[in-house]
């Protein structure tokens, strides 16, 4: 009956590190998800006032770049 018991007991230990390890998977997973995307919205962001920047200084020239760099931020933050 011992070994019985030993069976279980590294069986049960087997299960409890496979589990350990699959969180430790899920968490590096969900650490990468998160860069990505914070990496998208800092994109996003640069996109948003390089574009701002660039009609602003079509419409007013480099103080106009100015402006339209921080309406694009303004806008980025904003949607």
């Amino acid at each position: 009956m011992s070994y019985g018991l030993l069976g279980v007991k590294n069986q049960m230990e087997s299960q409890a590190m496979q589990g350990l390890g699959d969180l430790a998977n899920q968490q590096r997973q969900q650490k990468q998800a998160n860069e990505a995307m914070e990496q998208a919205e800092r994109q996003q962001t640069m996109g948003a006032i390089g574009a701002g920047a660039s009609i602003g200084m079509m419409a007013g020239g480099p103080v106009g770049a100015f402006i339209g760099a921080g309406v694009g931020y303004v806008a980025s933050e904003l949607f």
